[in-house]
């Protein structure tokens, strides 16, 4: 868990950069004033020293403060001989750097209180999210599994964004999605989405049934009439034939070698805006034909965080571009955890203009040298 919090007790957000700068203009005002004194007849020592404990006060513990202010008075006392008649300035100097000390004190202990408060509530926040959003398994089924969480807020450690992967009679199921809205009350939404699916994955043979119990879950939990959840869901059965089903959410992706394609889904109204007769009314929509997966294969599910990055001039993270070109240059095959550090990190580099969602990713790796199922001849599968 990162707190930006120094070892030296800085408070919380102030880095070496931040310090470096204090100290810097700290020992600046030093100089001017140590310089001033030894300039030509008429100059009298300044007092920008009294600058020199409220600049350390910034960015640096009590200890160093007093250390300061205790430099800036013994100073200012040192050229009391050579300026006749200025000893009461010399006291007023030492009235003000004692004040301006102790403001600086009380202000970095309220600062320390202010760091001890907030990594005691990111330590509250790290246990909720990983009973909430739970790190799955590393492998499920066939395939390893690797997830990755970016919250967009600099402190943030849980939102609005879902994964989860299980094995059933049915096949290896996943889901991703993101909930409307930012705050406890989507991580309440979230929850509620991730608690049905756990539950249901294991009961509903269909993927239209299973979204409709979701469906049906969250509108029983809603308090906000505006409330509602993109999700994707995926089935792969045994021979590895996968199922794609979007309730308002952007497809996976398939990556085989240097390829990068998107899975056929077939789509559903978001979680959550069913009506009053859930998802079970739109379920006369065609579906969409089923994709079969081989050994090697990667499917790569993620939230529109990822997609809605913004470069400095407006432009959107492009995603197949530059996954393609990643995979071009490492044709042995993605790594899930690797693959989705590498997305992060450059998606991060792109976002020169920011980013203004969470994003979340999930990866379900079939290791290449694994034996694929006999093929069972399954109808309607879509080639890549």
């Amino acid at each position: 868990m990162r707190t930006d919090r120094s070892e030296d007790g800085a408070g919380y957000g102030v880095g070496r950069v931040g310090r470096a700068v204090s100290l810097g203009a700290a020992a600046l005002m030093y100089c001017v004033m140590v310089g001033l004194q030894f300039a030509p007849d008429g100059w009298q020592t300044p007092s920008v020293v009294v600058a020199v404990p409220a600049l350390v006060s910034m960015a640096f513990p009590p200890p160093m403060i007093v250390a300061s202010a205790v430099l800036a008075i013994g100073t200012r006392w040192a050229f009391v001989p050579g300026e006749p008649g200025r000893v009461g300035a010399a006291i007023g100097t030492t009235a003000v750097i004692a004040v301006i000390a102790a403001l600086g004190v009380y202000l970095a202990h309220r600062r320390e209180q202010a760091a001890a408060h907030l990594v005691e509530i990111n330590s509250v926040a790290e246990a909720a999210q990983r009973a909430i959003l739970r790190p799955p398994p590393p492998v499920v089924g066939p395939f390893r599994i690797a997830a990755a969480y970016r919250a967009a807020a600099q402190y943030a450690r849980v939102g609005g964004d879902l994964y989860a992967v299980t094995d059933t009679a049915f096949g290896v199921r996943a889901l991703i999605g993101d909930v409307r809205g930012k705050g406890l009350d989507a991580v309440a939404t979230a929850a509620v989405i991730l608690g049905s699916f756990r539950e249901a994955a294991q009961d509903h043979a269909r993927l239209t049934d299973l979204a409709d119990r979701m469906d049906t879950s969250l509108r029983r939990h809603l308090t906000d009439s505006e409330a509602f959840g993109t999700a994707f869901l995926v089935e792969i059965a045994a021979d590895g034939t996968a199922h794609g089903l979007s309730c308002g959410h952007p497809p996976p992706l398939i990556l085989r070698g240097a390829r990068v394609a998107e899975l056929p889904v077939s789509p559903r109204p978001p979680l959550g805006l069913g009506g009053p007769g859930g998802l079970g009314d739109v379920d006369d929509l065609p579906l969409a034909p089923a994709v079969r997966l081989y050994p090697g294969d990667t499917l790569l599910l993620y939230t529109d965080g990822l997609t809605e990055a913004r470069a400095a001039d407006g432009a959107f993270y492009p995603l197949l571009p530059r996954l393609t070109a990643h995979l071009e240059s490492h044709p042995d095959g993605p790594d899930p955890a690797a693959l989705l550090e590498w997305l992060h990190r450059d998606s991060r580099a792109f976002a020169t203009g920011g980013a203004d969602d969470d994003a979340a990713l999930l990866a379900l790796a079939w290791p290449p040298g694994a034996a694929h199922p006999r093929n069972l001849g399954y109808p309607g599968c879509a080639p890549l």
